[in-house]
């Protein structure tokens, strides 16, 4: 099955934050620097957008706590399927066991040390204290910008000057949102930096990516059945819930970063994607991108697509659609049939490259 719905590669806004107004302590200089004061919009909580849909079956909904320590003892056992994650000699580990589509029981593990984990985990989210005291700086390098070239040069290069640490505003506001995995958009729109994200968790997730190839190469799989081993166990051995927009005052974005999902065992649409990609991107040569659509996220992988496969074109190339999200057990060229049906809606679907 084609669907022929191609989009420009530019994702939809997931979180709208607060407006960012310059609070100038002068007239003049709040007028000139009003042109180009980034303007972030946040919905009031609980009305974030978010893209949480599984795929056609609820998840348990069970939450195991947030955080460095979340990696408590747990264990979810279904039909062939089970995780154990727990902390042992300063290390944080978890345990998969699952059923791949060859029906084959495959068994992976991942390990963290503590200290690592605290420092990966401070990688994303940010808070508004910390866009406050960027706003703070910005208002008084205005200030002292403007009375040290106004004395100098007078008004135009007090202009000039204000213009500059505008700008030089906007890259520390992008530089922290990148680095907390985040991205500044067209039209000011903060939202989570789907390939950033995926990118920066491909060496974190080489272990991981490691133990599949063994699994791989023990029962002689080729690439298509290596792919669907990583899915079968996203889709199914982590559990599918939905992660909260915040929690106490950090913005998450309603995603969890790949290592925190495989260390608290769940996510949603948008963390298991993440995670099933930062995983895939191991392996050279591998293509994939990330499709969104109203609600929900998957991905697609680049390859021919086999009788019945739903695919995307892009760039001109075939790419077989993949549902990472779960709880559903569907197959690379299967989606489930919501977000079939919002694949092919009047919305459509936009689609940001991973690598």
């Amino acid at each position: 099955m084609f669907i022929d719905i191609i989009i420009p590669c530019m994702k939809a806004p997931r979180l709208l934050l607060c407006c960012v107004l310059l609070a100038a302590s002068f007239a003049v200089s709040l007028k000139l620097c009003s042109d180009w004061d980034a303007k972030l919009v946040i919905r009031p909580y609980g009305m974030d957008l978010q893209r949480a849909q599984s795929s056609d079956e609820d998840g348990d909904g069970e939450d195991t706590g947030g955080g460095e320590d979340e990696a408590a003892p747990v264990k979810k056992i279904e039909t062939g399927t089970s995780q154990r994650i727990w902390k042992e000699n300063g290390q944080f580990r978890a345990q998969y066991n699952f059923i791949n589509f060859n029906r084959d029981k495959l068994t992976v593990g991942f390990n963290m040390p503590a200290a690592e984990y605290k420092k990966y985990l401070a990688g994303y989210g940010y808070t508004d204290a910390e866009f406050a005291a960027l706003r703070a700086w910005r208002e008084q390098a205005h200030q002292d910008a403007w009375k040290e070239a106004y004395a100098k040069g007078g008004k135009p290069a007090a202009e000039k000057a204000i213009k500059e640490v505008a700008e030089d505003y906007d890259t520390k506001l992008r530089g922290l949102l990148f680095k907390r995995g985040f991205a500044l958009r067209t039209g000011n729109i903060v939202e989570c930096n789907m390939p950033g994200i995926v990118k920066r968790n491909v060496p974190e997730l080489k272990p991981l990516a490691l133990a599949f190839q063994s699994l791989a190469s023990k029962n002689r799989y080729g690439s298509e059945e290596t792919v669907g081993a990583v899915m079968s166990m996203v889709q199914t051995a982590i559990r599918y819930k939905i992660p909260p927009m915040m929690e106490g005052s950090m913005h998450t974005g309603g995603l969890l970063p790949p290592v925190r999902s495989l260390l608290s065992g769940w996510g949603d649409c948008d963390t298991k994607t993440g995670l099933a990609a930062s995983i895939l991107g191991n392996w050279s040569g591998i293509r994939l991108v990330g499709i969104a659509v109203p609600g929900h996220y998957l991905m697609a992988i680049r390859r021919i697509p086999g009788k019945g496969d739903m695919f995307i074109r892009y760039e001109g190339l075939e790419y077989v659609l993949i549902e990472p999200a779960g709880p559903a057990w569907l197959e690379p060229g299967t989606v489930g049939r919501n977000t079939a049906t919002l694949l092919k809606g009047s919305e459509g679907y936009t689609i940001e490259p991973f690598f």
